[in-house]
């Protein structure tokens, strides 16, 4: 044995260090931190490259590490509905905007409210708004911890997509209408002079951006703060938030670099006939913006390769505690 191993085995400490070292170095690349509860949670590092955020199928996403995230029927308040779900969150962040990927699986993709008997898939994600001093109730806030809620909306993208397709002769092109003396005047549509966003025809984004203080008090935001975009294959929804990190309106959350936030996830399942309070809801969890480059900067997933370095790590220490009971025995 040459000398530098003989001082290795005298020193098993050495042997130790340079594998926790490692271990650390390896956790630092791929984001992953060590906690002592068993709470999930959600990582936005940070990437130099362009966010495909238009398109939630491209590679990127499949390289971005994603957690699991259990939902079950909304229980609290009436309407109640919903069902038992595991949907997967991943997010990264440029320094300046946030982008929260989410997926869930759904047979059917619903892309109409054009009827009475139609309704929309829709997802929404949830945060305290800017000043909250505690965590609010993760439905709908309360009137001392207001949240801040995007809902992206099927119906809603497919509006920005081809145009509005919410009128009458849209919905029913045979029929046939002999006089409508009110048509254009603004006084006559309500829906739309009260802000409702059913009513409104000229869409530049999926994406609502509410904020409330509790039940009954959802608000809509009418400046389009928010962009997403989503896309379903073979019976999957997958769909991509995007916002810069501050915005400067009150009710909306802001972001910053090394930032910890509280977030809630929300899934409506249209062919089910799922709106308003029949969803399927999540508690809030920890989101980490951190300022820590994802590795490669494009979004290589290389947590295996952490877990892998924690277990050799055990493992030696391990293999020198054994070493060290058969040398006292020897």
């Amino acid at each position: 044995m040459s000398a530098l191993g003989r001082r290795i085995v005298a020193r098993p400490g050495i042997v130790l260090l340079a594998l926790a070292l490692a271990a650390a170095g390896v956790l630092t690349a791929t984001g992953t931190r060590l906690a002592a509860s068993q709470e999930p949670v959600l990582v936005a590092m940070r990437t130099e490259g362009e966010v495909p955020w238009r398109d939630p199928w491209d590679p990127f996403w499949n390289r971005v590490p994603a957690v699991d995230v259990a939902l079950s029927a909304q229980q609290s308040v009436p309407p109640m509905g919903g069902k038992r779900l595991t949907i997967s969150a991943r997010a990264v962040n440029d320094g300046e905007n946030l982008y929260l990927e989410v997926e869930w699986p759904d047979p059917t993709a619903d892309r109409s409210v054009g009827a009475t008997e139609d309704f929309t898939d829709a997802v929404a994600v949830q945060f305290p708004a800017s000043g909250a001093t505690r965590v609010p109730a993760f439905c709908m806030g309360d009137p001392t911890a207001s949240v801040n809620i995007w809902q992206w909306r099927a119906a809603w993208q497919a509006d920005v997509a081809r145009g509005f397709r919410g009128h009458v002769a849209d919905l029913h092109p045979n029929g046939y209408v002999d006089l409508y003396p009110f048509e254009g005047d603004e006084t006559f549509l309500t829906g739309r002079a009260a802000g409702n966003p059913f009513s409104v025809e000229r869409r530049s984004s999926a994406v609502d951006n509410l904020v409330a203080t509790g039940n009954g008090t959802l608000t809509a935001d009418p400046t389009p703060l928010v962009q997403g975009w989503g896309a379903w294959r073979d019976g999957v929804w997958r769909v991509v938030f995007t916002r810069s990190f501050t915005v400067g309106r009150e009710g909306n959350v802001s972001f910053a670099p090394d930032d910890y936030k509280d977030v809630a996830f929300a899934v409506w399942d249209g062919g089910a006939e799922e709106r308003d309070g029949m969803k399927s809801v999540a508690s809030f969890m920890a989101l980490d913006v951190s300022p820590e480059l994802l590795a490669g900067g494009a979004g290589r997933a290389l947590w295996p390769f952490a877990f892998l370095g924690i277990g050799v790590v055990w493992a030696a220490f391990a293999w020198m505690v054994l070493d060290g009971f058969r040398r006292r025995e020897a």
